[in-house]
């Protein structure tokens, strides 16, 4: 990451006085155009994409069919198909548990529909296709990759188009402008394609879902429509009603060509139309990765061809994707779209595309670097270098739309096969927001956090209908789409009672990372409550006084056990719950309200089991189940009150400590989640070299003492700058190979600071920078402690 590789260390003058205060200075150079070179377009979808909040383009393609598959965040079959069995309540669940009722045992998929069906999923909207037959044979295209954009060139003896390629930051716009040399008619044309939807009734099922053949209740989606108009071409993908749309959902890819005379040709219901997606290998790959190219490349589709005639100069292409969603007529809105683009004309429009992501660029940034390690000098080598927030396009509108983070399981807006992995759901068993708090990156969470507030009525009605109680209970997976309740996807994972408050976190991290009241009391305390409301009606208080989770699942282990032998307090139920309940609790007495309900909610926090442990030979290890033997483990659940739970970390009491260091060491994760013990690792202050250096290996504070540099070899050198900590607080700090020089505090808040002391064996002294002058602290070996004032500037240091 050399890109920026260059930082000045300013110097803060303060009564006289110089200080260090770690601020670090980049030139943007992505500010310059920089051009990579060299790049292959591939003959299958791969890496060179272009996007804003909305549109997603893949470039690739053959250099006779430069391809760009188009996809935008809303497009989705949200055909919801009806379950074939009752919705169980948890009663009723615990009773055919204890008679052996094996529909519900051992991770069965009572539920059908999620297993049964490809969709709900997203959709792909179409293909733009450059047809240059000139290039073949004897002439080539080549791609650069330029600030912002792609650029092509295809070239052939005399013959020459060279394009430049964005998706506008600022419109729903995708522009494709340049010259040609010499071209005549037949040389070049522009293509919209799509072809006929290849899930079938009765057809093959995406191999992440079942592996099987779907039923045969479903209609096939009907053939993509296209057609022309007098200056204008598009493609359409008709989808039938659902609740979140109940007249129906159409998506359209429409274009416009400037700057030389085309004519039309419509062809419906045709193979060999579409640029065909060509891999060495299909089918399931790996986790992650399933091809399903040849029945998508041998379906029939629909096209329509803009035949161009002589080109000896500029020409552009205007494109756009309208949906149902985005207006009433997705046609007429299209037309009127391309229409004030062209008005506007590419130069304005490339203008106020930069200018968008150049003032995004300029944005404070999170950066830490290397100098050394492991005994290796680097050049000031960047391994964070992040913008601390805002979005650098122009952000959608609120509606129903795939790629959450946090949550997304596949990009809707880069789709271009037929079913994804997993449906491309929200699935919620492995959220965390971190790394975006540390970065304060906090407006990247937004859409997580609507969609959590847009949830909350179906949760609500999950909580009373299935389990009975007040508040809400989070399902383990949902799509972009209305719906009368939760959906229900896999009887077992739901039960992970920990699910609520994993997804509600994020409320509370990001009012620690900013100690904004408002976000408090708007936002984050009302949902929060009703999360504790379900935990403080679902716990209940057993014989020996504590409030222990059951029945509950480990996730995605074990399932509902027979007579729930292994269904009583999982290592992640109980931190998170204990958790959610504490930090609502302590939000409560923030806004000074619910102090009877506060009580209750602490009261069962302080009153939850001890995590269940098992014996081994080495001595006792955290287990995931109370009563359980280890197995082979899908989620790390034995390690979660260290990542998840916050609850165990590096000012934890050693007897503690002990036994998670060896639980790490002996824990069996499956293969494709082993990077959760990279994350562990980190927190417990152990340097894993075969991961990335990452935000938390420069800065942790999730136990209330902020700590620098907890995870870096011992003669590591460098730094960080501007990361975000619990409490309201700005760290900046610098380390050579013996330690660290300086800590830089900025208190957005005004709370009490506490800073793991890195100069155990020295005089520390705390300097405020607005007036040089010291401020009284509480220095021990292990802490640093002092008050501090609202947007206050502290430097700490060893003298």
């Amino acid at each position: 990451m050399k890109n920026r590789n260059w930082r000045i260390t300013q110097e803060s003058q303060v009564h006289g006085k110089s200080f260090e205060v770690g601020i670090v200075l980049f030139f943007a150079l992505c500010m310059s155009v920089q051009v990579q070179a060299d790049l292959k377009l591939g003959l299958e979808p791969g890496d060179l994409r272009l996007c804003n909040d909305d549109i997603g383009v893949i470039l690739w393609g053959p250099d006779n069919a430069v391809t760009l598959s188009v996809g935008k965040s809303d497009v989705w079959d949200r055909r919801l198909p009806k379950e074939s069995v009752p919705i169980l309540t948890v009663q009723q669940m615990m009773d055919m548990a204890m008679v052996g009722d094996k529909r519900i045992l051992n991770g069965a998929d009572y539920y059908k529909s999620y297993n049964h069906y490809d969709f709900p999923c997203p959709k792909p909207v179409g293909q733009l296709i450059l047809l240059m037959p000139f290039v073949e044979p004897g002439g080539k295209v080549e791609v650069e990759h330029s600030t912002y954009a792609y650029k092509i060139t295809g070239k052939n003896g005399k013959k020459k188009v060279k394009l430049k390629i964005f998706v506008s930051a600022q419109r729903n716009l995708i522009l494709l402008y340049g010259t040609g040399e010499n071209l005549v008619a037949g040389d070049l044309a522009i293509r919209l394609y799509r072809h006929r939807d290849t899930i079938v009734p009765g057809g093959e099922l995406h191999p992440t879902i079942a592996g099987k053949n779907s039923p045969t209740d479903f209609e096939r989606l009907p053939l993509p429509r296209a057609g022309a108009e007098k200056d204008s071409f598009w493609i359409a993908q008709d989808f039938p009603a659902d609740l979140t749309f109940p007249d129906g959902f159409v998506s359209v890819l429409a274009a416009r060509v400037e700057g030389v005379e085309t004519e039309f040709e419509t062809e419906l219901g045709k193979t060999g139309l579409g640029t065909p997606m060509i891999a060495e290998k299909e089918g399931r790959l790996s986790h992650g990765i399933t091809k399903r190219f040849t029945p998508i490349n041998e379906a029939p589709g629909s096209a329509v061809t803009a035949k161009l005639r002589k080109i000896n100069g500029p020409f552009s292409i205007y494109a756009t994707v309208v949906t149902t969603q985005d207006y009433s007529d997705p046609f007429v809105a299209s037309q009127g779209l391309l229409k004030d683009a062209v008005q506007t004309g590419t130069e304005p429009l490339w203008q106020e595309h930069a200018e968008r992501l150049e003032r995004y660029e300029m944005g404070t940034r999170a950066i830490a670097w290397v100098d050394v390690i492991r005994g290796a000098a680097y050049d000031q080598d960047l391994v964070v270098d992040e913008i601390w927030g805002g979005n650098p396009y122009r952000l959608r509108p609120g509606g129903y739309f795939g790629d959450i983070p946090f949550c997304s399981v596949d990009s809707t807006k880069y789709c271009y096969q037929d079913s994804s992995r997993w449906h491309a759901d929200f699935h919620f068993n492995e959220v965390s927001a971190i790394r975006s708090c540390i970065l304060r990156q906090f407006d990247s969470m937004d859409p997580y956090l609507r969609l959590m507030q847009t949830m909350m009525p179906m949760c609500q009605a999950n909580a009373r209908e299935v389990y009975g109680c007040s508040g809400v209970m989070y399902p383990l997976v949902h799509y972009p789409m209305k719906a009368e309740t939760v959906i229900h996807t896999h009887i077992t994972w739901e039960q992970s009672m920990e699910i609520t408050a994993m997804l509600l976190k994020p409320f509370w991290l990001r009012f620690q990372y900013t100690w904004d009241m408002d976000f408090l009391r708007d936002m984050a305390y009302p949902i929060m409550r009703e999360g504790a409301r379900f935990y403080a009606d679902f716990l209940k208080k057993e014989d020996d006084g504590l409030y222990h989770v059951f029945p509950t699942v480990s996730p995605e282990h074990r399932g509902i056990t027979e007579k729930l032998k292994y269904n009583h307090d999982s290592q992640s139920g109980i931190t998170l719950i204990r958790y959610h309940l504490r930090a609502t609790a302590e939000a409560a007495r923030l806004l000074g309200c619910d102090e009877g309900e506060a009580a209750r909610w602490s009261e069962i926090a302080e009153n939850m089991p001890a995590y269940p442990t098992v014996q081994t030979p080495e001595g006792p290890i955290f287990i995931d189940v109370a009563g359980a033997e280890p197995r082979e483990y899908n989620i790390a659940v034995p390690l979660t009150a260290v990542f998840w739970g916050d609850d165990i970390g590096l000012d934890s009491p050693p007897e503690l400590l002990e036994i998670m260091h060896r639980t790490l060491r002996l824990i069996n994760v499956w293969e494709p989640h082993r990077f959760y013990l990279h994350r562990v690792k980190t927190r417990l202050g152990i340097y894993d070299e075969s991961s990335p250096l990452d935000v938390e290996n420069f800065l942790q504070s999730h136990t209330g003492v902020i700590r620098v540099f907890p995870a870096v070899p011992s003669d590591y050198a460098g730094g960080f700058s501007d990361f975000g900590a619990q409490g309201g607080f700005v760290i900046s700090s610098r380390r050579k190979q013996d330690g660290v020089e300086f800590i830089r505090v900025q208190s957005l808040a005004g709370n009490d600071c506490s800073v793991a002391n890195p100069w155990p064996d020295r005089e520390v002294e705390v300097i405020c920078e607005l007036d040089g002058k010291k401020v009284s602290a509480t220095v021990e070996p292990k802490t640093i402690r002092f008050k501090t004032q609202c947007d206050g500037f502290y430097h700490l240091r060893a003298k």
